[in-house]
């Protein structure tokens, strides 16, 4: 049952059939805080900007000022907000407390200076990201939000430092990452925001990143819980193959892996009032007698502006059966999106097989994952595999402007969840 912050437990199928050996079952832990009260977080920013040559190319960099003026317009007199420039060598274009005593001096020192920084034409984010974690920890507090915005349109040395920089403050100070173009490494933001559970940005026309920061800043405005994370204990026999974030993003979550105690954790990260975070797991069941069995304890546990160490705690109960026909009814919401996990899933499949160099598998997988989406009624989903499949026909390989374009297109947009229209949510909801 649902608690009074919107957390609950959701099973793919309420009955069980008692002589199935390795039955597979989907459990879904959502959490959806319902009211944000009136306490709103201070920001602790560190604003993470990449001024390598490229960012001159279609005038991103215009683009980019123009952003980071309007965030600096939009702090409270309690945020705090440091601007970094990064390139072979990174730069504090202004500290926390220079914006927050002369926004009008700092928004002219971006306009005028932040292209003539003597930091090289190259791309080291590790530095801009060590560097701006310094300036966030100044001023860091549980009673923030303590985050990092980092938008890179290339390519970097030492990946591997950036990551570790991203894992190793991951509960303190999460990140989200901006990719402008195509150049850049995708797969390493994408790491990057899932390591801190933030989110990650697709930017193909940088015209659009003024609304994207401002985007973020809305969500940073509305959470309503921090630090929050979801540690689930599975009953005796109870295996789990698979954990994945399933709202309001779609990616495997790698590192949930139960301990000797059968215990767990996913981390969430901040959430936001009305937005749908929630985990699925793909749990392997044990034949058992008929009757009612409890397969997994949760708890969502969080932070508030008003209290910290917060606990809310449910059960996942399932009925095992001899009944067939009753094992074969189906809760539609948990079941939406466990194809929309399954759809994400085939397209990184054929993005790897392309890259193996198997191009017929790949385009199988894709056909697969449209008649996905095309069940689903998922239409953007659906048109950007479509453009992708056919660019890989066309090309036999993923390494063309357009082929990367396509690619990207179907990656941001595979991994936002589409959820179910309200009367449907409320349907599956009595079938709990």
């Amino acid at each position: 049952m649902a608690g009074p912050i919107g957390f609950h437990a959701l099973c793919s199928r309420d009955a069980v059939l008692s002589s199935a050996e390795n039955f597979v079952l989907y459990l879904l832990l959502e959490a959806k805080p319902q009211e944000k009260g009136g306490i709103r977080l201070p920001l602790n920013l560190g604003v993470v900007l990449d001024r390598s040559g490229s960012m001159y190319d279609e005038k991103r960099l215009d683009y980019v000022v123009e952003a980071v003026k309007y965030l600096i317009e939009h702090l409270g007199p309690e945020d705090r907000a440091a601007i970094v420039a990064f390139a072979d060598k990174a730069a504090v274009v202004a500290t926390a407390d220079q914006v927050l005593n002369d926004k009008a001096g700092v928004k002219k020192t971006i306009d005028n200076d932040l292209d003539s920084l003597d930091i090289g034409g190259g791309t080291q984010m590790a530095l801009g990201m060590a560097t701006a974690l310094s300036e966030v920890e100044k001023y860091y507090s549980p009673n923030r939000l303590n985050r990092l915005l980092l938008l890179t349109d290339g390519q970097t040395y030492e990946e591997r430092r950036c990551l570790e920089l991203a894992r190793q403050q991951r509960d303190r100070i999460s990140c989200s990452t901006l990719g402008v173009g195509i150049e850049f490494n995708e797969k390493l933001l994408m790491e990057i925001a899932e390591a801190s559970s933030a989110n990650y940005h697709f930017i193909s026309d940088p015209v659009t990143i003024p609304g994207i920061f401002s985007s973020e800043l809305e969500g940073l405005h509305n959470v309503a819980l921090t630090n929050a994370r979801i540690e689930v204990r599975l009953s005796a026999g109870v295996q789990v193959r698979e954990v994945f974030r399933s709202s309001p993003q779609i990616y495997p979550i790698k590192d949930a892996i139960p301990d000797t105690e059968r215990a767990l954790r996913i981390p969430l990260g901040d959430l936001e009032t009305g937005v749908a975070n929630s985990a699925l797991l793909v749990l392997v069941l044990p034949p058992r007698k008929p009757g009612r069995v409890r397969i997994a304890q949760a708890s969502l546990c969080f932070d508030t502006p008003e209290a910290r160490d917060q606990r809310e705690n449910i059960e996942a109960v399932v009925t095992y059966t001899l009944d067939r026909e009753t094992v074969g009814k189906a809760n539609s919401y948990v079941m939406n999106l466990v194809d929309q996990v399954s759809i994400a899933k085939l397209q990184a499949q054929a993005e790897a097989a392309v890259a193996a160099g198997n191009v017929d598998k790949a385009t199988r997988l894709l056909g697969n994952a449209i008649a996905g989406t095309q069940r689903l009624g998922n239409t953007k989903a659906t048109q950007a595999l479509v453009s992708l499949q056919n660019e890989i026909k066309k090309t036999q390989s993923l390494a063309g402007r357009a082929a990367k374009t396509q690619l990207l297109t179907a990656q941001a947009t595979l991994r936002k969840t589409q959820l179910l229209d309200p009367e449907s949510v409320k349907e599956a909801m009595r079938e709990e």
